[in-house]
């Protein structure tokens, strides 16, 4: 009896026992650990999104604007209130049905297909979906006349990106497409560097400033938060409050800058002009810093064609040969320069002892054993100076003064003016052209290098290649009294509001100012007297400048690459420039007359003149 009482005194103590500890932590569970889990799920029932900022306007350096946002009228789907028991298929065919109703309704073609609908239901459905985009005005007023009639789509007004000039400037601004938020950034503060559950593709650049400048013109991201059911699908009852609670911790984009060029809108249209219905391309610069104010390359594009995102058949036109609509010629094809390199031949003979009064004997025929160069004056110039020979273009001058100088002084005074190296434009996508020598030659070749092919390089032939850009530098470098600049076209800030005149900044090259004189007097020669007389009819102040006509390609397929380089005003130049146009007749004919038209439209014109 004594034992039965123990025992269960003792199994009632530790009932009591179990009780107390039950107790404990249900107290523990609903009080100190009940922000704990909480957290949890919050966390299990949130999803982070990313948001993309309005990004920023390209302007020319007089304000006009390039690019900039218009916004996009679109029709949405939230996928909660189309959501259908039995699984996501059942959602997704509900989807799919009401969307071809409302197709119907607004008179619209759908460009959604069940395949998309059922990608985003399982990979973001808590965001709306996005069943039509850029819709016109009286689709979008159809819409809100049956909205009623299908619940579940709204109205929704997004940026789209725009270029208001068309074509204008396209291969320097560039065109965009739609990336992840923050793909390339490298400066974004850390508490925005985490992972998301969602991310809104963004306006990103995909050529051009908008490339180069992405991140600048892009901004930050910004973040907000959706709660979400079991299932992944936002809330369909009391969705407002919901997103209200989530709401506290959302984070505001940072909007993107907008990027001032330095290029003059009118001098780029009439660049443009003088080009069109060529192949070909053209850089105009300010000598003085290097500042771009014009670039273009023709054949062109229309960089809204590539909005909101860039087809195939769209792609195909920028990228297949010959047309190469996408390709900026001023940067990235690289061509033989022709004549335009004699002023670097002259200032290489004048650096190796030659002297400004030494002459040559044209007969119009330079031999090199049995290999024979004709001058463009078949009689031959007669004894001619290096001065004369620059005005004349006399191609048995500067073949007997590449031969005598040798082929390391012609390279050395080709890399000093910067070719065969990129120029490092903030633009991306440059080609650094060749300047070839003994071992150039041996690698890509297997050859030994020959004195005919410094005799071709002394004219600006052979295996020389350049860019219109780094012709134009040759040009601004010349202008200048010898510093090459570096060209840019961010606009650099207060470079107008100091009230000075910018100063070149670069290396300067290895010549003497004499020497630089005498070849800047020859390329004025060029324009009052010689080859490039239609560089300056007309116009009200004095240019210098130098004509070429590169030979390509050998019996059917011979051609001519016309080239101009010039400046002006010739005493205190502010413009410096450099075009190509392909399969012309010859520099002076072809191109002359175009870069007079350029001139022009900065210069104006001399009342009474004629026009070439």
């Amino acid at each position: 009896m004594r034992v039965s009482v123990w025992f269960i005194a003792g199994l009632g103590c530790l009932f009591l026992f179990g009780f107390f500890v039950l107790g404990v932590s249900l107290y523990r569970l609903q009080t100190e650990k009940a922000g704990e889990f909480a957290e949890v799920e919050t966390t299990q029932t949130t999803r982070r999104i990313s948001v993309p900022a309005l990004r920023g306007r390209i302007l020319d350096r007089s304000g006009h604007v390039l690019a900039d946002c218009r916004p996009s009228r679109c029709v949405i789907c939230n996928l909660e209130e189309l959501q259908q028991r039995g699984g996501r298929s059942n959602t997704v065919n509900a989807i799919d049905a009401a969307v071809e109703a409302l197709s119907s309704a607004i008179r619209v073609p759908r460009t959604l297909t069940r395949e998309q609908i059922a990608r985003h239901v399982m990979r973001a459905s808590a965001l709306p979906l996005t069943v039509w985009r850029d819709l016109d005005e009286q689709a979008f007023a159809r819409f809100a006349e049956h909205a009623d009639a299908f619940p579940g789509f709204d109205m929704a007004v997004r940026a789209e990106r725009r270029y208001p000039y068309g074509t204008l400037a396209a291969h320097v601004i560039g065109y965009t497409g739609r990336g992840r938020p923050g793909e390339d950034s490298v400066t974004a503060p850390a508490e925005r560097l985490g992972a998301h559950f969602f991310e809104e593709l963004e306006i990103k650049g995909r050529k051009g400033v908008e490339g180069f400048y992405n991140r600048y013109l892009a901004g930050f991201p910004g973040e907000r938060f959706l709660r979400v059911d079991a299932r992944g699908f936002r809330p369909r009852k009391s969705a407002g409050q919901e997103l209200a609670d989530a709401a506290a911790d959302d984070i505001a984009p940072t909007d993107g800058l907008d990027l001032v060029l330095t290029l003059d809108i009118g001098v780029q249209a009439e660049l443009e002009r003088q080009l069109e219905g060529v192949t070909g391309a053209g850089v105009v610069l300010d000598p003085r810093d290097g500042a771009v104010l014009a670039m273009a390359s023709s054949p062109t594009f229309n960089p809204n064609d590539c909005i909101p995102h860039l087809t195939t058949a769209v792609y195909a036109t920028l990228t297949n040969a010959p047309a190469k609509r996408g390709q900026n010629r001023a940067i990235s094809e690289a061509y033989a320069p022709g004549s335009t390199f004699k002023p670097v031949t002259a200032l290489a003979a004048l650096a190796t002892g030659w002297l400004p009064d030494d002459e040559y004997d044209c007969t119009g025929v330079y031999q090199l054993g049995p290999w024979k160069l004709r001058c463009w004056d078949y009689y031959g110039h007669g004894p001619i100076n290096l001065r004369q020979a620059l005005e004349q273009s006399c191609n048995t001058f500067f073949c007997n003064v590449g031969s005598a100088i040798g082929t390391n002084a012609l390279v050395e005074a080709a890399r000093a003016f910067g070719l065969g190296a990129c120029t490092g434009i903030d633009l991306g996508e440059e080609t650094p052209g060749v300047v070839p020598d003994e071992t150039w030659k041996k690698l890509h070749y297997n050859e030994p290098w020959y004195p005919g092919d410094t005799c071709q390089m002394s004219i600006g032939q052979g295996m020389l290649l350049v860019t219109p850009l780094q012709m134009a530098v040759v040009a601004a470098t010349l202008a200048n009294g010898g510093t090459r600049v570096k060209p840019y076209l961010h606009k650099k800030a207060g470079m107008d509001a100091s009230g000075t005149q910018p100063q070149p900044e670069g290396p300067v090259v290895p010549f003497s100012q004499e020497s630089i004189d005498l070849v800047r007097e020859g390329m004025r020669d060029v324009v009052t007297k010689g080859t490039g007389r239609k560089i300056a009819i007309g116009l009200p102040v004095t240019c210098a400048g130098k004509t070429g006509t590169a030979e390509i390609g050998r019996g059917e397929t011979r051609r001519k690459n016309t080239w101009v380089i010039a400046f002006a005003p010739y005493e205190a130049p502010t413009v410096a420039m450099a075009m190509i146009v392909e399969r012309g007749e010859s520099g002076s004919k072809t191109v002359a007359p175009r870069v007079n038209a350029v001139f022009a439209e900065i210069f104006g014109r001399t009342e009474g003149e004629n026009v070439p």
